[in-house]
């Protein structure tokens, strides 16, 4: 079972279900990425490939004001509706049923904190990373989920923690 494990949600159990479409985000993994993050009072958050919403449902426990969430697939989706009015009752969260593409080609906010998890045969760091960068807001941070790699060289600017077989890279716009 998935917890929330810090703020005013902690305790509360995500549904989920067993695929490999899906990998929840681990608690060891959510709690080093909330540790690293810091407060995140008043902060906005989208979280892209948003799952069963582990990343923003955690953000929101923690003290964002708002939650931007997109999960392409229809099954996951449901998933995410369900943990999202099971836990917050839908308060300050946006869910959006599409392909991420279409939702940052349509998108027209900014955000202080934009977390990516894309299936690991997906885009990587750098595509995203690109992609997303109009969209946070000064001193906005990026954090992506990915299967860990030797192969990829990071810029200076992207901190790297790794988790068994899972690479965590987070970036900061100075």
């Amino acid at each position: 079972m998935i917890s929330i494990i810090a703020g005013k949600y902690k305790g509360r159990k995500l549904s989920y279900f067993n695929s490999n479409q899906v990998r929840p985000t681990l608690a060891k993994v959510r709690k080093s990425v909330f540790d690293i993050l810091g407060p995140l009072n008043g902060k906005k958050v989208l979280d892209l490939y948003s799952g069963v919403g582990s990343l923003g449902i955690e953000a929101l426990s923690r003290g964002a004001i708002h939650l931007t969430a997109v999960e392409k697939n229809p099954k996951v989706f449901k998933i995410l509706l369900t943990n999202i009015n099971k836990i917050c009752n839908g308060d300050n969260v946006k869910i959006h049923r599409m392909d991420v593409t279409k939702f940052l080609n349509m998108n027209k906010n900014k955000y202080d904190i934009i977390f990516a998890d894309p299936p690991y045969t997906d885009l990587n760091f750098f595509e995203i990373k690109e992609s997303i960068s109009n969209f946070l807001n000064e001193k906005g941070v990026f954090c992506m989920e990915m299967k860990k790699t030797r192969n990829i060289v990071f810029d200076n600017d992207v901190r790297i923690k790794n988790y068994g077989n899972t690479q965590v890279a987070i970036w900061q716009i100075n």
